[in-house]
């Protein structure tokens, strides 16, 4: 146990040995956690799951636990971790959580891209008591898990594994790519959506149409790999590209889903896209995800202190990896093709390839906070050292910290950038700040965003001067609406609309589109967030690891790197699904609005079968 000083209150820390996770949700006590989890066959009915504490005891503390902060948004800000405990708890003498474990199930893919039955348990081997300022402890537990498996193996057939969706009138344009894949041994199926609009009409638009198209190919075909071609049309069109609040159809190539998740307050989005939506076709009982659980038509609702229906319980494991070929038109389309095909034509020399441009500098003054850790610098870098420096990767780091110290051909400018990137790289990952137009970070405790006082990092104009070539990197950006795909340069001039995110300044398509679609470099695929990021700050529980690299939108970009180490293939929709399970395996979606949305955000663009290197 220890005491924590915020804001002129101290408060006690609980920690304890051998339990290295911490139970983190805004508000509520932060307690030691253990989470296990589970791999069954699909179609495993989990009957029951049941855990007797044994040698109870009871201890009072000196002071209120601390309760976990709110999370910080990864936009052009500076924002303050708030500690705002809530009072439904703290003022009561319950011991929390109500339960010493409490467990959730999904349907999904591991590692080996099997379909899988995920039993998640989380264990509080610690109980808060707040109005008593007491806690309860175990010393040991005894868990027994109930479950049936199927009477017979559930085996999907192994008829494509590649299913690529398009219109019809870029049929033409794809089909270089289809008969490469097919010539590389991947069983492929091309189909436009005019055919699945024909044949399937009981969904409620057409987003649901696609959905109910591509449960059926996981079920009929055992497809692995979906590919979703086709983004925004144009760049002139519309104020978010919204046909009503859950889809994106008329002025789409291919349409998207915007989950309805709003987390209210002075910054939150009104609503956002989500591909998790078209991967997620099963839930835990084998039956369709619809993530319109309350059948209001509004999907994937969860608002905060907005009253309504309630939100909808969504499984979120992805059962098939999605990928998005988010082009405006074919001129795009043909970039992105001949990069994919150049890319998988060879394998990439290990000159270049085995090199990661790791970029980032101080996301946030977490001074306060009893920590001076930079952390867009702390988390890649932790990242890196854990899933790819075994692997045999040797990293190059551009970091604000680099600055005032002769290094500083080694720090996050626009010309450092793309100094580096243009050498090759196989991974790309910045840790910042975004918008839809740029990604930028700070000076080591210099938070400041004035013109001249960043270091610049990279926006969709200096974007332009990358000259990799073929070498193309896997790109990784942490920050708010780097991949805002609906973004129009007519809607970003509008400066009094503050969902566009860049109040005023020319955005004719997202941060990540430019990556992707960049002719003669860039990157082969990006993933990044359409909506508000969040991070976390300082070392609230006390392990010796920074909160950044831990919780929210550090978590998940760790995992990505996790997975691919992990996987037996390589591909880039693989790690995707792998770094979305993880994710909900330790922290499940539908117990905190902020991890919901974090995995919900976190769009993958490029080529799903890609095999990374």
């Amino acid at each position: 146990m220890s005491d924590t000083t915020i804001q002129s209150t101290v408060y006690s820390q609980i920690t304890l040995g051998g339990v290295d996770q911490t139970y983190y949700v805004a508000g509520e006590p932060l307690l030691p956690m253990s989470v296990k989890t589970l791999e069954f066959p699909l179609g495993t009915d989990i009957v029951s799951v049941e855990m007797i504490p044994q040698g109870i005891q009871t201890m009072t503390v000196p002071n209120t636990i601390l309760p976990a902060p709110q999370p910080v948004t990864l936009d052009q800000q500076n924002p303050v971790a708030q500690y705002i405990a809530d009072e439904s708890i703290y003022s009561s003498a319950q011991f929390f959580p109500d339960t010493w474990f409490d467990y959730s199930t999904g349907a999904g893919l591991n590692d080996n891209m099997q379909h899988t039955t995920f039993l998640s348990i989380r264990t509080f081997p610690v109980r808060y008591s707040p109005a008593t300022n007491t806690i309860q402890y175990m010393q040991s537990a005894t868990l027994t898990v109930n479950y049936k498996t199927p009477t017979q193996p559930v085996l999907y057939n192994d008829t494509y594994k590649l299913v690529i969706i398009a219109p019809n009138a870029w049929s033409g344009d794809l089909t270089k790519l289809v008969n490469d894949k097919i010539a590389k041994g991947t069983t492929t199926k091309f189909m436009t959506l005019e055919e699945i609009y024909t044949n399937y009409t009981t969904g409620y638009d057409k987003p649901e149409d696609i959905k109910l198209f591509i449960y059926d190919a996981v079920k009929n075909w055992g497809t692995q790999y979906v590919m979703l071609v086709g983004g925004y049309k144009g760049y002139l069109q519309g104020r978010g590209g919204k046909d009503d609040s859950s889809q994106g159809v008329k002025n789409w190539y291919f349409p998207v889903r915007y989950a309805n998740i709003d987390e209210g307050g002075t910054e939150h989005d009104p609503g956002l896209i989500s591909d998790l939506y078209f991967a997620d076709v099963l839930d835990s009982h084998m039956n369709f995800s619809s993530w319109d659980s309350n059948h209001d038509h509004i999907y994937g609702y969860w608002h905060t202190g907005m009253g309504g229906p309630g939100k909808d319980i969504i499984d979120l494991y992805p059962d098939v990896a999605v990928g998005r070929i988010a082009a405006r038109n074919t001129y795009e389309l043909n970039i992105i093709v001949n990069k994919i095909l150049t890319y998988e034509a060879s394998t990439p020399n290990p000159s270049w390839f085995k090199n990661v441009v790791l970029i980032g500098g101080d996301s946030f003054d977490d001074r306060p906070y009893g920590t001076d850790v930079p952390e867009g610098e702390y988390s890649t870098s932790l990242a890196f050292n854990e899933s790819l420096k075994p692997l045999g990767f040797t990293a190059t780091k551009l970091y604000s910290t680099n600055h005032n110290k002769s290094l500083d051909t080694l720090t996050p400018t626009p010309a450092n950038i793309q100094r580096e990137v243009s050498k090759g790289c196989g991974f790309l990952y910045f840790d910042g700040h975004g918008n839809p137009l740029s990604w930028n970070t700070h000076w080591f405790n210099m938070i400041t965003w004035g013109r001249g006082q960043t270091p610049g990092g990279l926006n969709d104009f200096t974007m332009m001067k990358l000259k990799n070539n073929d070498k193309l990197p896997v790109c990784i950006v942490g920050g708010c609406h780097n991949s805002m795909i609906n973004i129009s340069l007519l809607w970003s001039l509008d400066s009094k609309d503050e969902f566009t995110w860049v109040y005023g300044q020319p955005t004719p398509r997202s941060w990540s589109e430019w990556i992707v679609a960049k002719k003669g470099g860039g990157a082969i695929g990006c993933f990044g967030n359409t909506g508000l990021g969040y991070g976390a700050i300082g070392d609230n529980n006390h392990d010796g690891i920074n909160d950044c690299a831990q919780y929210l939108g550090g978590y998940i970009e760790a995992m990505y790197l996790k997975s691919y180490n992990a996987a037996s293939v390589k591909t880039f929709g693989g790690s995707w699904t792998g770094a979305i399970t993880r994710y909900l395996t330790a922290f499940p979606g539908m117990a905190d609005q902020a991890d919901c949305k974090t995995v919900e955000e976190w769009l993958p663009l490029g080529d799903p079968s890609l095999v990374i290197g």
